[in-house]
C-alpha cells in the first residue's frame, strides 16, 4: 500500500523493495561529494525511531510530537509504525 500510493519519498530506503543498503550508501556519498564540490559542509542525521523509543509511553510520545507541531500525517504514520 505504501509503494502503491507513493507514501514515502524515494530517499526513504528502509524496508523497501529496490531500495537496498548499497543504494542508500551511493545516494549519501553522492550528496556528500556534491556538497564538498561546492565547498559546503555535509551533515547527516540517522533516525531509528523504534530503537530510540523501545520503552516509551506511546500516548505521551504522540502527544509530544503533536505539541512540537509535527505535521499530523507524520504523527499518524509514526503512531501506526510504533504500535505495530
Amino acid at each position: 500500500m505504501i509503494e502503491k500510493n507513493t507514501l514515502l519519498p524515494d530517499t526513504h530506503f528502509g524496508e523497501r523493495p529496490g531500495h537496498t543498503t548499497t543504494d542508500a550508501i551511493h545516494y549519501l556519498v553522492g550528496k556528500i561529494k556534491a556538497a564538498w564540490g561546492k565547498k559546503r559542509v555535509a551533515s547527516v542525521l540517522f533516525l531509528n525511531v523504534e530503537g530510540a523509543f523501545p520503552n516509551a509511553v506511546m500516548d505521551r510520545l504522540i502527544h509530544n510530537l503533536k505539541k512540537q507541531q509535527i505535521p499530523t500525517r507524520y504523527v499518524k504514520f509514526m503512531e501506526r509504525l510504533l504500535r505495530g
